[in-house]
């Protein structure tokens, strides 16, 4: 990369190409009719950006440099204003970063002639060889430090030291870089330049956004991983990408020094994203083929993936066992934030599910007038071990019902979809709600939900703060006529009742302002389950040391079959804790059980 900054260029232009400089004899370009030369020394103790500025600033209005260009440690400016140029001189001697500057108008100025025989600030256009009439290469390692530079200049605009990330967005758009006559879409050596700069600048990035800079291929950033080892977050969003394979160069598949410690990347806006999604068992498919590049990933496009290793350990096989997370601390099943808040929830709750299950129009009481629904819809197969050995989890869903409304932000790019999806007022959530098929939500077995309930304050203009409760509700259903068992999350902004309402009527104690749904496949409830106390094991396993997936695989295999404790463990280790194997072999090996196996 150090030939980079060691090109044969010269005369570095702005406003007017790129150029190469001349002492022939040629009008002076003070004259009437031309325009103003003025040279400035001493100006090196900080960047060109940062002297126009300071230049602006002293003469009280924009100096409207045309055209910049050096010699050595001599720049060169040019104007049509022959009145800026004397107010210019006026600043001869002034300080400027520690230096005295010194300004003389060209009386005789220096040429630099555009021709054939130029190149930009990135090796672009035919070689210019110097020759009779050319400035000798003597100018050639001040014009690398000038480009240097500018990118400095660059990178000190869009980096934020206090979160280790730097925004690389939208480069062509940049003035700095149309200032140094490079097209980032077509010339990957500027992405080159940039992360060399970058890294000895800021050599601890953790987060780096590439969006909107037109990449076909990732070739110009494939030394992300050496610049950057630590990097976490990567944004390649909005940009050309069409073939999977073009990830291939950030990864083990095809880089040395990969990123092996990435914890989330985005790729939506790109070509390849429509083209996975469109595919048949998309979504599942695309994860998987991403995670084959970067296992370590926790967010893929926003949202939370099962990552298959962590940084520094081997990837996980999908066909291994997992072992289970193990937690610092306890797992709590539930949370509240006061007494006052468990008891809202303890009474809303229950009556809330059994009135969506038994009754679900008569939930017009109790929503706001003003109230909000929205319905995601999650259809990626889990990964855990639990899932990859529940029915319930393997199970083919239609989802269609569902995805009719769906509003999931991370995939839906029109505006118009974004606010049609989004039910708003009284009649147009109860029209949204009606329409979802019929459900029941086992609340009165309580291992199988989890809730997290606390008060927030919001501002009120000439009134005190108005008292909410936010309500994040986890757990499970059926579907009535399908008999699909699906897990979901369900946020609820709560509101009192106001005294003389519909809700304070029917006896609700507060209103449902806002009501937030995610749907997705059955993944059990082993992850706020207590493998300690055994609260998510079968009657008669409590104390036992199985892992939470053993024991919600327990459970179900028992309510199935209706074998004892004993039984359900002796059945699921003859067949090696393979559920799918264990209950399709039941029926045959049911007569041969004696009787004290079931309850």
């Amino acid at each position: 990369m150090s030939q980079f900054f060691n090109q044969n260029n010269r005369g570095r232009g702005r406003g007017r190409g790129e150029s190469s400089a001349s002492f022939s004899g040629s009008p002076a370009f003070g004259a009437a009719d031309g325009p103003v030369q003025v040279s400035i020394k001493g100006w090196r103790g900080d960047t060109e950006a940062a002297l126009v500025k300071f230049l602006d600033n002293k003469v009280g209005r924009p100096v409207n440099i045309e055209n910049i260009n050096y010699i050595g440690d001599i720049m060169y400016i040019s104007m049509s204003s022959r009145d800026i140029a004397q107010d210019l001189l006026k600043l001869n001697g002034i300080w400027f970063s520690g230096n005295k500057l010194s300004l003389q108008l060209r009386t005789h100025p220096v040429k630099f002639r555009s021709g054939a025989n130029t190149r930009n600030a990135f090796g672009d256009g035919a070689n210019n060889a110097g020759g009779a009439g050319s400035v000798s290469n003597t100018s050639t390692s001040n014009d690398s430090a000038i480009i240097k530079d500018r990118l400095m200049t660059l990178l000190q605009t869009r980096a934020n030291t206090q979160s280790n990330s730097l925004d690389l967005s939208s480069l062509s758009q940049d003035s700095i870089i149309t200032a140094l006559g490079a097209d980032p879409s077509r010339d990957g050596k500027i992405f080159k330049a940039i992360l060399v700069i970058a890294s000895q600048m800021y050599p601890n990035l953790e987060t780096i956004n590439l969006a909107d800079n037109g990449f076909h291929s990732l070739k110009p950033i494939a030394d992300i991983g050496a610049h950057f080892p630590d990097l976490k977050n990567l944004s390649l969003m909005n940009n050309l990408i069409s073939d999977m394979r073009e990830l291939d160069c950030l990864s083990s598949i095809g880089s040395t020094v990969p990123l092996a410690r990435l914890s989330e990347i985005i790729l939506i806006g790109n070509p390849v994203c429509d083209i996975e999604l469109s595919q048949p068992n998309g979504a599942a498919n695309y994860l998987e083929k991403v995670q084959a590049r970067f296992p370590t990933i926790s967010m893929l496009d926003a949202s939370p993936v099962a990552p298959l290793s962590h940084p520094g350990q081997p990837s996980v096989d999908s066909n291994s066992s997992v072992a289970p997370k193990q937690m610092p601390f306890p797992a709590e099943h539930v949370f509240a934030e006061n007494q006052g808040i468990s008891d809202l929830v303890n009474a809303f709750v229950p009556g809330f599910f059994a009135l969506y299950d038994g009754n679900r129009a008569s939930l017009a009481d109790i929503y706001a007038p003003a109230a909000q629904f929205s319905l995601m819809v999650d259809s990626t197969q889990p990964t855990s071990t639990f899932a990859r050995n529940n029915p319930n989890s393997q199970k083919h869903i239609d989802f269609s019902t569902y995805i009719r409304i769906s509003r999931n932000m991370t995939r839906m790019k029109s505006h118009q979809k974004r606010i049609s999806t989004l039910a708003s007022g009284h009649a147009a959530v109860m029209q949204a709600i009606l329409q979802l098929p019929a459900t029941h939500h086992p609340v009165k077995e309580a291992q199988k939900f989890s809730f997290e309930a606390w008060e927030t304050h919001v501002p009120s203009a000439g009134s005190p703060p108005q008292v909410l409760a936010m309500v994040v509700v986890h757990g499970e259903f059926t579907e009535n006529t399908s008999q699909n068992v699906l897990s979901f999350d369900r946020t609820f902004v709560l509101a009192p009742s106001p005294p003389g309402s519909t809700a304070a009527t029917a006896g609700s104690p507060c209103i449902i302002v806002n009501d937030m749904l995610t749907i997705r496949r059955y993944n059990g409830f082993h992850s706020w389950g207590s493998s300690q106390d055994g609260a998510s094991a079968p009657a008669g396993i409590i104390g036992s040391d199985l892992a939470p997936e053993q024991q919600e695989m327990a459970r179900v295999l028992q309510e199935q079959t209706g074998l004892t404790a004993e039984w359900t463990l002796k059945y699921l280790e003859n067949y090696g804790w393979n559920y799918q194997l264990a209950i399709s072999e039941f029926p045959q090996v049911r007569g041969s059980l004696p009787a004290d196996a079931f309850q």
